[in-house]
């Protein structure tokens, strides 16, 4: 039987249009699906920070987490979520996701790489009512020391961070406001804050074959010990001539620019590329550290001053100044407060504990730094002129960190309940 070119031509073409619907429906199907970005053994800890007005109910007042992925099956998996609480003892639960059927439990891990725009459902929502979540917007930054893309989403009551690949979240801020739970205990006004410590679903990028928290900490050790060999060398080097100073008028200035140089592009490099997170610490007690050190900096200063070495004592006293307007002026650039002060009048205690911080605090630092702008390479006169500064600086810096440590053990311990 003979077969007409025409006949071949025509099944040629319906083969190839039901080939190609096929395969678009195959992709519209897969495209449909959430992905899910973990797999079994995949883990990730948190640090759990709490504070605001009132407690959080002793069954939900966590400090410390770990999610631990189990068994994958499809859209759905589940994980072990270990818990420590506040009063130290542990606990762990098995918590089954299923993000076809929209069970996310509070976003802690959403389908992977969604992008601005992208929807994920999520059933029990804290509304009680099935809400479809859509993600705001994306960046890229260092995340447990390295570099991932991750993207944001909230309502009212919740703001997530994921790392976009896994679908993990990474940092979560979360309000509790005059709420009553289930049980009946009532939340007045708390905030939690959950931040990413540790995890093995991605490596930390490495610098000299360090990871970057080892780098910077090793850096930040050997800056330590040049400064105390600095100051050492200046107290104790002896000099052929006791009135003829250890460096010339113009090597005291080269120091001091190098010193504001150096001091601002450290303080600056740290906020920036410092992945204070790997370290476990809460901002509140970073900035207790580093109050600390500006502190004992300070107090040395006043000793070498004391000690007639009023150049080592100006080069002390520039570190901390530098260093604190650097920081200030960082936070403000990339956080100012033009939003709201609630956060520091919202409770009696919080207004009563800043007004005292900044009673001590503003004057020590405007005395510091004029101390810091009266100093002249080799003047004679900067002793005399310089020694009330020098005073109120001290006057009002003590006072200021011991209320910054009351602060500290009020807002962030149970030392006070």
């Amino acid at each position: 039987m003979k077969i007409r070119p025409l006949k071949v031509a025509a099944a040629l073409i319906l083969a190839s249009i039901i080939v190609t619907v096929l395969v678009g429906a195959a992709a519209a199907l897969a495209y449909g699906v959430p992905s899910v970005g973990v797999k079994e053994g995949d883990w990730i800890e948190y640090t759990v920070s709490i504070t605001g007005k009132g407690t959080p109910p002793p069954t939900h007042d966590v400090r410390w987490f770990r999610m631990e992925v189990l068994q994958v099956q499809g859209a759905a998996f589940s994980v072990n979520l270990t818990a420590r609480y506040a009063n130290g003892t542990v606990g762990s639960a098995i918590w089954q996701f299923n993000f076809t059927e929209g069970h996310v439990e509070g976003w802690m891990i959403i389908p992977a790489n969604l992008s601005p725009g992208d929807t994920f459902y999520d059933a029990a929502a804290h509304t009680g009512k099935p809400v479809n979540v859509t993600i705001q917007r994306q960046e890229e930054k260092i995340v447990l020391g390295a570099r991932r893309i991750v993207t944001y989403g909230n309502d009212s009551f919740r703001h997530k961070v994921w790392d976009k690949a896994t679908g993990v979240f990474v940092a979560s801020s979360e309000c509790f406001k005059n709420v009553t739970n289930r049980a009946g205990w009532y939340i007045e006004d708390l905030t939690v804050t959950v931040q990413a410590v540790a995890t093995n679903m991605w490596s930390p990028e490495l610098i000299l074959g360090l990871r970057q928290a080892e780098f910077y900490a090793l850096a930040a050790v050997i800056l330590l010990l040049a400064a105390v060999i600095l100051t050492a060398l200046l107290v104790t080097a002896k000099r052929k001539n006791a009135d003829k100073p250890l460096f010339s008028p113009s090597w005291q200035r080269n120091i001091a620019v190098l010193t504001i140089l150096s001091v601002t592009a450290f303080e600056v490099g740290s906020i920036f590329f410092f992945p204070f997170a790997e370290i476990g610490l809460s901002f509140a007690q970073i900035n207790l550290l580093m109050q600390t050190i500006w502190t004992a900096l300070v107090l040395l200063s006043m000793w070498l001053r004391l000690k007639g070495n009023y150049f080592a004592h100006e080069i002390l006293m520039l570190i901390v100044m530098c260093a604190w307007w650097a920081g200030f002026s960082m936070v403000l650039l990339m956080d100012p407060f033009t939003a709201s002060t609630e956060a520091f009048v919202s409770t009696p205690l919080r207004l009563l504990m800043n007004s005292l911080h900044a009673i001590f605090s503003i004057p020590a630092l405007v005395f510091g730094t004029w101390l810091v702008a009266l100093w002249r390479p080799a003047s004679a006169a900067f002793p005399a002129k310089s020694r009330r500064m020098a005073q109120l600086t001290t006057i009002f810096w003590i006072p200021s960190y011991i209320v910054g440590v009351i602060d500290f053990m009020v807002l962030h311990t149970t030392i006070f309940g």
